[in-house]
């Protein structure tokens, strides 16, 4: 039976209301939204900020009477603030009490009877009078009669109108009539709109200026604008953000020249860009409790020729786990990131006595589907390796497989919102060039939620499942381990898994782990975690788990947040607290 460990962080904020040192205001009776209008609304404040913010022997003063006069004149305030919810009609009294220079002013408010909107008349004139889009806005406008007016929503139908209109092409679309009339002595509201669109426009000629370095009709698949087509300004920035993604360029510019429109009213587009640097080399250095001292050094080229091949040369030495990859991306579709790739990768590790040598060649087909990242890939692989005090054994995998990613984030290096998933399935066939039948599949997700201005917690899971009809001829590279910096801490490196009858260390059929984590940002670029891990690795689907806490100290850099874990493990006779260190991007 899986066990699970669940720890709950409740944390209370108390917000007062906004004081200043010589006029403390109060507003009673109001609503959260209401409320905090009122107080952005109410001159009284700002009176008493400009006295406070004086300094020096000329420091001005405070004027009784114009705080008096102030004081009162924050019911009328208060009387405007209330109107954009639909609150024409309050009952406001209000109490200044004190005396230079500390003044405490309350507002008793009563927002009396809602105005409610009686009629709604929607009408569409010019050549787009029959737009389906504006047609279905005019039929179901999200305003209803017989609810409280919100000048909100009478805003946001008049930008979805007229968002509408733009996105149709009627560029020249205008509001002949926009009233929204109240009867404050009734408590009532009209909406009365007239949308004239104008005529309509269309795409002409997409001219791309670049370097020459790149075909043109290269550049031309990821062109979302189709001359003849009417003119949408979501095409021209989905065109932009396309061109941009390809990471030919560091800017990209959309000129829509409209002044050049003939009698057809075709709008020529032209697109300047600014290409970046055709190599980019890449030099690091650094430590991580997993790895050991490392190293990185790599080179990209982004363009090798005039089909917008890319290379990309990493190699990665430490002390533990080093690789090498070499990787020739081929543009493919209509897509960023869509491509054909060849692979090549050269793997060396050394963990618990375990020690394997591998290099492979692979080939993808990488496809972006909708808001996923799709990969199907080939690989086949030379795998030499050893357990413990074994001799050398060797295998030789074939193995094609699929892979679907996603990344939906505020933020891609420090998330406070968003979710991170990725399914893989690949296996192999003693039929076709591999040493043994295997099926594996993994699963991981992650998420971050923000709880407050400086709180986030922080969510992983991981499972595995393989399935294998001969576990001695299947490389470590293909069994499952737990432990480690990314799984669970308090515990070393890939050290949590089924052991042989001699106690050597070998891997295992499935993969269980689990983690929750709370972030707090406590100063500038320092913050601190406290967090609880669980997994491990078996050979039985309901996985043995083992379970460790700790608490952490981050420190932001531009390309990552710096984690210095220390972590107890729960397991009897293990040491007591271990340290981990590594570099965290993104989830």
């Amino acid at each position: 039976m899986i066990r699970t460990r669940l720890l709950l962080l409740f944390c209370a904020l108390c917000v007062s209301a906004p004081a200043l040192a010589g006029i403390d205001v109060r507003v009673r009776g109001l609503g959260s939204d209401e409320e905090d209008n009122a107080y952005a609304q109410i001159r009284v404040l700002d009176y008493a900020k400009g006295i406070d913010a004086g300094k020096g022997p000329d420091k001005p003063q405070y004027d009784p009477s114009e705080v008096q006069r102030l004081a009162k004149q924050g019911e009328d305030d208060i009387r405007k603030a209330l109107q954009p919810f639909g609150w024409y009609n309050p009952v406001i009294t209000s109490k200044l009490e004190g005396e230079s220079p500390d003044w405490i002013v309350t507002y008793q408010v009563n927002a009396g009877p809602e105005t409610d909107i009686t009629n709604i008349e929607i009408l569409i004139t010019g050549e787009g009078k029959d737009f389906a889009p504006l047609q279905r806005i005019v039929s179901r406008p999200r305003l209803k009669t017989g609810t409280r007016l919100m000048h909100a929503d009478y805003e946001a139908l008049k930008a979805r109108l007229m968002q509408a209109a733009n996105t149709g092409g009627f560029l020249d679309a205008t509001f002949s009539r926009r009233e929204l009339r109240v009867d404050v002595d009734n408590n009532t509201a009209e909406v009365l709109l007239t949308l004239d669109t104008g005529p309509r426009w269309y795409f002409g000629e997409v001219t791309i200026e670049q370097d020459g370095r790149l075909k043109d009709k290269l550049l031309r698949r990821y062109v979302k604008i189709v001359p003849g087509e009417p003119f949408d300004s979501a095409q021209v920035l989905n065109t932009q953000f396309a061109l941009s993604d390809l990471d030919y360029f560091k800017l990209v510019e959309m000129e829509p020249q409209k002044a050049k429109a003939g009698a057809d009213r075709r709008i020529p587009v032209l697109i300047h860009t600014t290409s970046k640097a055709p190599r980019v080399y890449k030099f690091g250095g650094g430590y991580g409790t997993d790895t050991g001292p490392r190293a990185l050094a790599g080179v990209e080229f982004r363009r090798l020729n005039e089909d917008g091949h890319k290379l990309r040369l990493t190699l990665q030495p430490s002390q533990n786990i080093s690789t090498a990859i070499a990787e020739y991306r081929i543009p493919f579709g209509r897509t960023p990131g869509d491509a054909i790739s060849f692979t090549a990768q050269g793997l060396k590790q050394n963990f618990q006595g375990v020690h394997e040598n591998l290099w492979s060649l692979g080939t993808a087909y990488n496809e972006q589907d909708g808001a996923w990242q799709k990969r199907y890939y080939l690989i086949y692989a030379n795998d030499q390796y050893n357990l413990q005090d074994e001799t050398g054994n060797t295998s030789k995998l074939l193995t094609p497989g699929i892979s679907y990613s996603r990344t939906q984030v505020n933020d891609p290096i420090f998330p406070r919102r968003g979710w991170f998933a990725f399914f893989d399935l690949h296996g192999g066939s003693s039929k076709l060039l591999s040493d043994t039948d295997f099926v594996e599949g993994l699963v991981r997700l992650r998420g971050v939620y923000p709880l407050a201005r400086k709180l986030r917690l922080l969510g992983r899971i991981e499972e595995g499942a393989l399935f294998v009809s001969g576990f001695d001829n299947l490389p470590p590279s293909q069994r499952f381990f737990a432990g480690g910096d990314e799984s669970v801490r308090g515990y070393s490196y890939h050290s949590l898994a089924p052991h042989d009858p001699q106690g050597n260390l070998i891997g295992g059929r499935y993969l269980t782990t689990g983690s929750v984590e709370l972030d707090w940002d406590v100063f500038k670029s320092y913050g601190l975690a406290v967090f609880g891990d669980a997994g491990g690795a078996d050979d039985v689907p309901e996985v043995k788990l083992h379970f460790g806490a700790g608490i952490g100290f981050r420190y932001r850099l531009p390309f990552g947040a710096v984690a210095i874990d220390l972590a107890h493990p729960f397991d009897p006779g293990a040491e007591a607290v271990r340290l981990h260190i590594g570099v965290r991007v993104g989830i």
